[in-house]
């Protein structure tokens, strides 16, 4: 069993003196430095993640509500409409065979704006039956001083070894997710020929579920 509920808190080194920038430029923050600590969570089944950025909250709303603001961060393309039920498809392999893109299907369950999104999720096809029960993603968007505070908690977790092994998946997926968010807002939107990977992040070992062929899924 992986070890549910854990939250990472990023910080980063002279933060608190940087000033904050519009969405419209892309530089809100220097290089950043991050330390990351891992605490306990109330609910055992709930894998919790946090980030901070200088950036006002809400272009922060925007780049996780519109397809230009998903596509310049998180993955290289979207549909994405903004109501209850509508669409919140994150199609990070745009290339692969239809039903395989990324979390096609996936809707908005309900949204205060600049507050809170909550919206279906899908794992990667190499957890076939992960993907088909799908998960439940809540997006809390908090100004704290001259910051803005995402807290990610993705629900909806089983038990048996494929949903612990996806479970490991996001737990890394978010970690990169959320650095890529600050780079974004650090460095201009994400090249997706070349995808910003933080030197900081270790690479998650390898499964033997991770090479299964897509068409035998």
């Amino acid at each position: 069993m992986f070890p549910h509920g854990r939250t990472i808190e990023w910080f980063e080194d002279g933060f608190f003196d940087r000033p904050s920038t519009r969405l419209n430029r892309s530089s809100s923050l220097a290089t950043p430095t991050f330390q990351a600590r891992t605490v306990s969570s109330l609910d055992p089944k709930v894998l919790r993640k946090e980030a901070v950025t200088s950036t006002p909250i809400a272009d922060v709303w925007t780049v996780w509500t519109t397809d230009e603001g998903i596509i310049s961060f998180l993955a290289p393309k979207a549909n994405i409409k903004l109501e209850v039920q509508g669409p919140y498809e994150i199609l990070f392999d745009p290339e692969a065979p239809l039903g395989f893109k990324g979390t096609e299907g996936c809707k908005i369950l309900g949204f205060e704006r600049a507050k809170t999104l909550s919206v279906e999720w899908k794992a990667p096809p190499q957890f076939p039956n992960v993907r088909r029960q799908k998960t439940r993603v809540d997006i809390y968007f908090e100004r704290v001083e001259a910051l803005t505070k995402i807290s990610v908690a993705h629900s909806g977790w089983q038990e048996g070894e494929e949903w612990d092994e996806a479970y490991e998946f996001f737990d890394h997926a978010w970690n990169l997710d959320l650095a890529r968010m600050q780079q974004r807002f650090s460095s201009g939107p994400i090249d997706w020929r070349k995808p910003y990977v933080p030197s900081w992040l270790g690479q998650r070992e390898p499964r033997i579920r991770d090479h299964i062929p897509v068409e035998t899924r």
